[in-house]
């Protein structure tokens, strides 16, 4: 037993392309097809990463969320409308991302000295999605014997 789901929010620059990184994240799912990688897409919406796509476009927030097995994760609002903020494809090679949304806006969260407070971000929704794939998880676990899914 191990490792099956990664959440991770952190950024390094804007749409780099398919990365070292990328590759080396989309041959862990290969070699460990139980392994589910999710990022936040980011938080640049507005942005031009200048390879075409044009402003609001094309702005996922690192090469590593361009990855090919890999889910990168967008920001909706509580009415299922994208966040303005929310990064967005296409990826640099033109595929697709995010690969799911799910609600970062105006998320009740826990703060320093024990207060809670609300944020908005991709870095609210990804954990959302990992949350939930985690439940999947453990529903597949239960009904095969304890077995994990494949990711792919």
């Amino acid at each position: 037993d191990g490792i099956v789901i990664t959440s991770k929010s952190y950024s390094n620059g804007c749409n780099s392309g398919y990365t070292t990184l990328a590759r080396q994240l989309d041959q862990q799912v290969h070699d460990r097809q139980q392994l589910t990688h999710v990022f936040s897409a980011g938080n640049s919406g507005g942005d031009n990463c200048g390879y075409g796509a044009g402003a609001g476009w094309g702005n996922i927030t690192g090469g590593h969320k361009a990855g090919k097995n890999v889910i990168a994760v967008g920001n909706l609002s509580h009415t299922d409308a994208l966040a303005g903020s929310s990064s967005r494809g296409p990826a640099e090679d033109g595929r697709i991302k995010p690969d799911i949304c799910a609600v970062g806006s105006s998320v009740t969260s826990t703060g320093p000295d024990n207060i809670y407070f609300t944020i908005s971000g991709t870095s609210m929704s990804c954990p959302g999605v990992s949350g939930t794939l985690a439940q999947l998880y453990d529903g597949y676990r239960d009904l095969n014997g304890g077995l994990d899914p494949d990711a792919a």
